[in-house]
């Protein structure tokens, strides 16, 4: 337990070093136009003070007239204090912070479902294709990983609205919405939803839970579909690659052969045996890929027109909004650190014999 303990503890020190890094790449990122650049990005333009008086009040709080590590440490103490600017965009106008609260929760809704898709199929047809290496069907499970490493996200989510949501293929395939998270009508009166935004959570599927609404929740959800599997797709390649061979590996182990010898199914080998130690490197896999959905839905949900956190980036990218952009990669980053001190952690109980 305290070996455990110990390696835990060494990686979240290495995961608050990683994290500084990433603020001090940010701070030179957004201080790189000189102090004008770094004080607009904390001005807001609602507020009935002046902008000549905002300056001065910001230069003076975040000392930007001192040293650069002067700077960066009212800049830290900026973020933790939940200072991390002003967005000013088509879908939302305000705290950055408040525009993360708002967005992130629909985006991590949709990564979710894409990532039990990818989970749920990506690893059961890694492991099929393995346990029948060189086959027909491991042939082809391998081309249809190779054609979806190389689909544009973007494209497919145009292709699987033409195909699914717009009756231009087939009235009977014109099954799922085209766009959107909600069909409109049914929030529209409600007091827990205003401006696109559901309460107390901001989670609209848990929101209408919470609040006994049935029909938004399943609203919701069928919304989610299209999206979450034009999301899976690209990346539903990669698990099936990585688990067909770690399979395959875990198959020409000593152990597996006197498994084997025991008498015991194929089946069961596979499953119980070969499948936990191929686990490992897959786990890694997903634990980045979770991280890398929640930062790559970007094209899908403008595509989409999905009110997640990637939609508001475009908008903030094409508003020249220095806030959102920046607020968004220490996002995304702390998703990904995160994202990979708990894989560390998953990978302590998968194999105890492992080593940091």
């Amino acid at each position: 337990m305290a070996r455990v303990l110990n390696l835990v503890l060494k990686r979240i020190l290495l995961g608050v070093m990683t994290l500084i890094g990433l603020t001090v790449i940010t701070f030179i990122l957004s201080h790189a136009g000189g102090p004008t650049l770094a004080v607009s990005t904390y001005i807001n333009p609602r507020s009935p003070i002046p902008t000549s008086e905002q300056i001065k009040v910001l230069e003076q709080r975040f000392h930007l007239n001192d040293p650069l590590y002067v700077q960066y440490f009212y800049y830290v103490s900026g973020l933790l204090s939940g200072q991390w600017g002003y967005t000013n965009t088509p879908v939302f106008n305000g705290p950055v912070t408040t525009a993360i609260a708002y967005f992130l929760p629909n985006t991590i809704e949709l990564s979710v479902l894409a990532m039990l898709i990818i989970v749920f199929v990506g690893i059961r047809l890694g492991v099929f294709s393995a346990s029948r290496q060189n086959g027909i069907a491991d042939n082809m499970i391998r081309v249809i990983s190779f054609v979806g490493i190389a689909l544009p996200a973007f494209w497919l989510g145009l292709l699987m609205q033409e195909t699914f949501a717009s009756g231009t293929v087939s009235n009977w395939l014109n099954l799922l919405p085209l766009d959107g998270n909600v069909n409109t009508p049914l929030v529209a009166h409600l007091s827990w939803y205003q401006q696109g935004i559901s309460y107390p959570t901001h989670f609209l599927f848990i929101d209408a839970l919470i609040h006994g609404d049935l029909a938004v929740a399943a609203s919701n959800l069928i919304h989610i579909i299209l999206p979450a599997v034009t999301i899976a797709l690209t990346s539903l390649a990669i698990i099936i690659r990585m688990t067909r061979s770690s399979t395959i590996d875990s198959l020409h182990q000593d152990y597996i052969k006197t498994v084997r010898m025991k008498g015991i199914p194929e089946r069961k080998v596979i499953r119980y045996h070969a499948q936990r130690n191929a686990m490992i490197p897959t786990a890694t896999v997903l634990g980045i890929l979770f991280a890398n959905l929640l930062a790559g839905v970007v094209l899908v949900e403008y595509v989409f027109d999905y009110p997640g956190i990637g939609q508001w980036i475009v908008q903030a990218f094409l508003a020249d909004n220095i806030a959102g952009i920046m607020g968004a990669n220490l996002v995304f980053g702390t998703i990904l650190i995160t994202s990979n001190l708990a894989v560390d952690v998953i990978y302590l109980f998968i194999d105890p014999r492992i080593k940091y």
